[in-house]
């Protein structure tokens, strides 16, 4: 048998900097500056070069670049307002919401824009309601086991990934 090594620098450092029209993270009012850490690292796995971060609470920025490790070189982190953040948006940019809401369809199903700006809510309340309004399309995670929700960070992840499976691989 072979030797088995890891080189994920080796295997994965030829790609790009990720598609030109690589998503958006929309993320409002988090808490914890370790899922926006995470958010960041994600993002910078995909390529994503932007994060748009509406009225997030205070972080120290050692607690968030901790966890983004060197993600934090690749990804611009913006803090907006609820009033600019569509500032932020590229023209072109379907807002998705993700969110369990009445009218949420599977985003195994759903029609995913290609350009999306994926609005990501709070880790206790989700997505504000009048920023939900703003989001023609809400999609969400189907859940089949007793627990019903997810951390903000594994569910933007597997949101995210999602896309790449669309249209990025």
């Amino acid at each position: 048998m072979e030797n088995i090594t890891i080189q994920s620098r080796v295997l994965f450092g030829g790609q790009s900097t990720g598609p030109e029209d690589a998503p958006i993270i929309v993320a409002d009012l988090l808490k914890t500056p370790e899922n926006i850490g995470s958010l960041i690292r994600m993002a910078a796995n995909i390529g994503i070069k932007r994060i748009v971060s509406i009225e997030t609470e205070p972080h120290r920025e050692s607690k968030i670049r901790k966890t983004a490790c060197m993600a934090w070189d690749y990804v611009e982190l913006i803090h907006a307002t609820k009033e600019n953040y569509a500032d932020y948006i590229p023209e072109g940019y379907s807002l998705v919401a993700l969110e369990t809401s009445s009218i949420s369809q599977n985003i195994y199903k759903a029609e995913l824009p290609r350009k999306m700006a994926l609005v990501v809510g709070n880790e206790v309340d989700g997505i504000r309601m009048d920023l939900l309004g703003d989001c023609p399309l809400h999609v969400n995670i189907p859940m089949t086991g007793p627990a019903t929700s997810m951390n903000v960070s594994h569910a933007t992840c597997v949101a995210l990934f999602e896309w790449v499976r669309r249209f990025a691989v």
